[in-house]
Parts: C-alpha cells; structure tokens; sequence
C-alpha cells in the first residue's frame, strides 16, 4: 500500500504541529539570524518553516514534492519561498544555504545517497545539516508499539537506522558532526490530542499496517486513555549533525 500525501494533507495540520524545543536547538546550534539562509527539505505543510521564519526572521525555503502539501504551506506564510522538488531534485543555486534540516522525513527517501548529494550541492561550505528522526531502537521502544506491533517491522523496512545514515551522507563528503538524543524516556501522560492523531492516521505508518490490527488497536488505546492510568515513557529521536567541508 502506498501513502498518499495529498490526501493527508487535508487533515495533517489538525494533528501535526512543530517542535518549539526543536526550533530552540536549531536556532541555538546554527546561531540564526535574520541573514541566515535556511531550508526546510521534505517541508510538508510549512509548520516548522512557518514558526522559524516568524520566529528568527531568516531567509527560509522550502522543498515539498506533494501538491496539497505545498498548497498548505504557501497559504501559511508569504515572506517563505515554497518550491516543487524532491530528492532527485532541489531547484535551487549550488551553495546557497546556511543551514539545511529535515523532520521525519528520511524514511519517504527512496534513495537516500542522491538526497545527500542534493543537500551536500546546495549547502554553502561549512553549513549545516539537521537530520531528525528515530533510530531503530527507539521505534521498537515506542509506547504505542504494543497497540499496533507490525508498526515497528513496517518503519524499521522504511527509516535507515543511524550507522546507515551517517555512512551515506560521508559517501557524499558530508562530514558527521554529532548526534543528540532528544526527549529518550521522558514520562507523561497519553493526551487525547495523541488519539485523535491517530484517529486521523496522521503518521503514515498507520496507512501501512493491516485495517484489523489498526482498529483493534485504537479501540484499546481509546480505552486505556479514557480511564485516565496510561503513561508511556517517550522513546525519543536523534538529531544528526553534518556539516559541508
């Protein structure tokens, strides 16, 4: 089954939102001003580049291949520049930006070596690059693995794990910098904003899995938020640093 982002993106902004503990970690480690050029890879309907943008005042763009996505994103903000690309494709200058970032969005790569050599042309020399998303452990350490198991086999398929990333970006002479985990084992409670994300399947893995096993498993984690006892311990993601020699 394949996903459609153009039909998610009719309900992705209800369940969606940006990271503002992210933007800080991006704002502090790049050190951006309103000089800054930034590029938002995979931007989706525009929150993070929305909130950056208002945020610090740079110079942001944006890279989104789903019509209805960018449609979204346009309508957010007209002081950002929202283009038609992908992976095989950024239409924008040789050694442009100042800082390069992508949110979960790695696993919807198909070939993630082309991505890197895109990104590596773009960036000006000694720019930054963010990668966020989840290593393979912390997808197996996700509280709501034990309501939709195959969620787990179906992400691990798609997200190259750390080791992998690293490797492909440094083929591309991209230099690795570091990696930060964020949010590995915070508590708190399961919100109802959760549930309706997952009522939505505004993460497409909830598109991969069996119907069956996706509607018996939001029944029971329905229950077991209604009665108010479900905690979970967050499983965290990783940031990976790069930089363009």
């Amino acid at each position: 089954m394949e996903v459609n982002y153009n039909e998610i993106s009719r309900t992705y902004d209800q369940v969606r939102k940006e990271n503002r503990d992210l933007l800080e970690i991006f704002i502090e480690e790049v050190g951006i001003t309103d000089r800054t050029r930034i590029l938002d890879f995979g931007c989706g309907t525009g929150n993070y580049a929305d909130a950056l943008q208002r945020l610090t005042h740079a110079q942001v763009y944006g890279v989104e291949p789903s019509d209805g996505m960018r449609e979204k994103a346009i309508a957010k903000n007209p002081n950002i520049t929202f283009v038609n690309g992908n992976h095989e494709n950024i239409p924008l200058e040789d050694n442009y930006f100042d800082f390069v970032y992508m949110t979960d969005v790695i696993h919807h790569i198909p070939d993630v070596s082309m991505m890197f050599s895109e990104i590596r042309r773009v960036l000006k020399r000694g720019g930054s690059l963010c990668i966020v998303t989840e290593s393979h452990d912390q997808i197996d350490n996700r509280f709501f693995v034990k309501y939709f198991p195959s969620t787990a086999t179906v992400d691990k398929r798609r997200y190259p794990d750390i080791d992998e990333i690293i490797s492909k970006a440094t083929e591309q002479s991209l230099e690795h910098i570091k990696n930060v985990v964020k949010g590995e084992g915070a508590v708190g409670p399961v919100t109802s904003q959760f549930v309706e994300l997952v009522r939505n399947k505004g993460y497409s893995m909830f598109h991969l899995i069996p119907d069956d096993e996706y509607n018996e498993g939001l029944k029971q984690l329905e229950t077991d938020v209604l009665s108010g006892n479900l905690i979970c311990r967050h499983s965290g993601e990783t940031l990976v640093w790069f930089r363009k020699k």
